[in-house]
């Protein structure tokens, strides 16, 4: 779990760009603009971060592991 919450720590702060409004920058690239980020918060994402995150670490790990054997 903690391994899911700070994998989501470390996302949450290098998507701080995206999640502050820059009208300015908003301006120039109207189509890449989020309207919805101003609706996220933090402890929405906690759930699936603890949950989620871990169990498909685990699972591409164990898939490189199976191809890696597979493939030797």
């Amino acid at each position: 779990m903690m391994t899911g919450l700070l994998m989501f720590e470390w996302a949450w702060s290098k998507a701080k760009p995206i999640r502050e409004v820059d009208e300015e920058r908003d301006s120039k690239y109207p189509a890449f603009r989020r309207y919805d980020a101003k609706n996220w918060s933090r402890w929405k994402f906690y759930i699936g971060a603890m949950i989620l995150l871990p169990l498909r670490l685990f699972a591409i790990v164990a898939f490189l592991i199976v191809l890696y054997i597979y493939l030797k």
